[in-house]
C-alpha cells in the first residue's frame, strides 16, 4: 500500500513537470528541472512501480498535448478580432453616440407638432350660449323659464327609475341597502353647468352596523360616522362603474357630506341622454331641500318659482359651484327662503318661519330651538297676522326675482346679519352659530368677517364656513351686475343668464401690436 501510495505521487509530479514544460517560455531550464525530479523519484523505486510512472507520466503529457491542440484555433481567431485599433482612425463622435440601426422612416418633428394644432383648430368647442325666448318682455320670460324649470311628473319617475337601478346594482354587496331619488328641475333640458352642479341627487341608505361589517378597512380604532360614508361612497361608485357603466366625473369629499359626481350612461334605456347625478351615502341635505322646495310649493308657488329662478341664475353665472368656495343649491335655497321671510311686501313676508312648515318642523324633531322676537319693535307677524292685502296684486315671481336681487346686493349687510330661516327676521347670528372669518390670499394678517348661513336642521353649522375672498367677492359683483341688469326698463333674462366664463388678462402683447413699453 505504501509502494502504492508512493507511485501515485510519483506519476503526480511528473506529469506537473511535464504540464510546466509544454506551458514554459524557457525550455532548457524546464527540462534540467524535469531530468533532476525523475531522477530523485527513479532511484527508490523498483522496476515495477518504475514502468507505471514511467506510463502514468506518458498518459498525462499526451491529454495535455491533445487539449491544447482543440484550444489553439478559438485562441487564434479571439487575437486576431482582439487587436487594438488606433484612435486617429476612430471618429469622436462614433464613440459618444452609438450607431443606430436603420430602421422605418419617421416624420419631422415639426410637422409630428403642428398637426394637432391644425386639428384643434379644425373642431373648436361651442360656447355654451345664454338661453333665448319666444316671450318678449321680463314677465313673460319668468313664465315660460319657470315652465321649463319646474320638474315634471317624467323626469322624477324617470329618477325613481334610476334609483331601482342602482339599488339593483348594489344589492350584490349591500343586501339591506335603500337608494332615494331627487329631483330638483326638469332634467330633459341641458344646462349650463349641467355637470359640476347636477340637478339630480341619489342617496344610498345603508345602516351603521351594516356598514361596519361590509367594510373592511383597517383603521386606528372606531372610524367616525364621516370616514364610514367615504368608504361606502367609494365602494358604490365603484360598483356603478364597473357593472352598470356609469362614468365617473368629479369627487367632493371636503364638505360635511361627501359626494361623487357621476354620469348616467344611455345604456340604462331611462334617458334619451347622459344625466349626470350626485350619489352620496347617509346624506340628509337633499332630503332637506327637497323638503323645503315642496313645502313652499305648498305655501305659495311663487315661493317655489323663485327658488328655481335663483338657482338657475347661481348655475349659469358659476356662483354654485361648492367645492370652490361658492354656496350650495340648497343654501341658495335657504337665501330665498329668508328673503321672501323679511321682504316688504304688501301683508307681510310670503313665507312664515321654518318652525311653522307642517313637514319640515317634524325634521327639526329634538333640535327645534325656540325662535327669538326681534327687539326693536318690528314684530315678525304670524302666520294668520300675514294675509295679504286683496286690494294689492300679488307681486309676480319676475318682481320678486329683481327685488331678491336689490335685497342682498345693497340692503342687507354680510358682515353684521346671518341667514337665520329658523327664526325668520333679520338680526344678528345666533350665538350657537360659529362665525367664518375669511382670510384675503397674498394679503397676511388682512381678513374680515364672512356670510353666517344657519342650518336649520343643525343650528351650530356655518354653511359658508367654506367661502374664500375670492368666491366671496365673486357673489357680491354678480348680485350687483344681476340688480344693475333687472332695474333696467329693457331687462332680459337672456342677459341675466348669459353663462358666465373666467376672464383671463390681456398679455402686453395681445394688449398692443407694438408690444410692451
Amino acid at each position: 500500500m505504501a509502494a502504492f501510495m508512493k507511485l501515485q505521487a510519483a506519476s503526480d509530479s511528473v506529469a506537473a513537470a511535464l504540464s510546466s514544460l509544454v506551458g514554459s517560455k524557457n525550455n532548457n531550464n524546464a527540462l534540467i528541472m524535469l531530468v533532476l525530479t525523475v531522477l530523485c523519484m527513479v532511484i527508490p523505486f523498483d522496476l515495477t512501480q518504475l514502468v507505471f510512472t514511467v506510463l502514468g507520466a506518458f498518459c498525462y503529457y499526451v491529454v495535455q498535448k491533445l487539449q491544447t491542440s482543440q484550444r489553439q484555433p478559438t485562441n487564434s481567431k479571439l487575437k486576431s478580432v482582439a487587436l487594438p485599433i488606433p484612435r486617429k482612425i476612430v471618429d469622436a463622435k462614433e464613440l459618444r453616440e452609438p450607431r443606430r440601426q436603420p430602421g422605418p422612416k419617421r416624420l419631422p418633428q415639426k410637422k409630428l407638432a403642428a398637426k394637432p394644432a391644425v386639428k384643434q383648430a379644425q373642431t373648436p368647442v361651442a360656447p355654451v350660449q345664454a338661453p333665448s325666448f319666444t316671450g318678449v318682455g321680463l314677465e313673460a320670460e319668468a313664465q315660460e323659464l319657470v315652465q321649463q324649470l319646474v320638474p315634471k311628473t317624467e323626469s322624477q319617475r324617470g329618477v325613481d327609475k334610476l334609483a331601482e337601478a342602482v339599488r339593483y346594482m348594489l344589492n350584490g354587496t349591500l343586501p339591506d341597502v335603500e337608494v332615494l331619488g331627487f329631483a330638483s328641475s326638469d332634467i330633459s333640458r341641458g344646462r349650463a353647468n349641467g355637470v359640476a352642479v347636477p340637478d339630480v341627487d341619489i342617496v344610498i341608505n345603508i345602516s351603521p352596523n351594516s356598514l361596519t361589517a361590509k367594510l373592511s378597512q383597517p383603521t386606528k380604532g372606531r372610524a367616525d360616522q364621516r370616514t364610514l360614508q367615504k368608504w361606502a361612497l367609494r365602494a358604490c361608485a365603484d360598483r356603478l362603474v364597473s357593472m352598470g357603466g356609469f362614468k365617473f366625473r368629479r369627487s367632493g369629499f371636503r364638505g360635511s357630506e361627501p359626494k361623487m359626481t357621476l354620469l348616467a350612461p344611455l345604456s340604462l334605456g331611462i334617458f334619451d341622454q347622459a344625466v349626470p347625478i350626485d350619489i352620496s351615502v347617509n346624506a340628509v341635505t337633499p332630503l332637506h331641500n327637497a323638503a323645503i322646495l315642496s313645502e313652499c310649493g305648498h305655501f305659495d308657488a311663487r315661493a317655489k318659482e323663485l327658488i328655481l329662478l335663483v338657482r338657475r341664475w347661481a348655475k349659469d353665472r358659476g356662483v354654485c359651484h361648492a367645492p370652490k368656495g361658492h354656496f350650495s343649491p340648497y343654501v341658495w335655497s335657504l337665501l330665498t327662503v329668508f328673503y321672501l321671510q323679511v321682504s316688504n311686501l304688501p301683508g307681510g313676508g310670503l313665507l312664515p318661519a321654518l318652525e311653522e312648515f307642517q313637514a319640515i318642523s317634524n325634521l327639526l324633531g329634538s333640535k327645534k330651538l325656540p325662535a327669538p322676537q326681534p327687539s326693536n319693535g318690528n314684530r315678525k307677524p304670524s302666520s294668520a297676522e300675514s294675509c295679504p292685502d286683496e286690494s294689492k296684486p300679488p307681486q309676480s315671481v319676475a318682481v320678486l326675482l329683481r327685488d331678491f336681487m336689490r335685497f342682498y346686493a345693497h340692503e342687507f349687510s354680510w358682515k353684521s346679519e346671518a341667514i337665520c330661516v329658523r327664526r325668520g327676521h333679520r338680526g344678528p347670528a345666533p350665538l350657537t352659530l360659529p362665525i367664518h372669518i375669511i382670510e384675503h390670499d397674498g394679503q397676511p394678517g388682512v381678513t374680515e368677517p364672512g356670510p353666517s348661513v344657519e342650518n336649520p336642521f343643525a343650528p351650530s353649522n356655518n354653511l359658508a364656513d367654506s367661502m374664500n375672498s375670492w368666491s366671496f367677492q365673486r357673489m357680491k359683483e354678480e348680485l350687483r351686475r344681476a340688480a344693475e341688469i333687472l332695474e333696467e326698463d329693457s331687462a332680459s333674462l337672456s342677459k341675466l343668464l348669459e353663462p358666465w366664463a373666467p376672464e383671463f388678462p390681456e398679455t402686453p402683447e395681445a394688449a398692443s401690436p407694438e408690444g410692451p413699453e
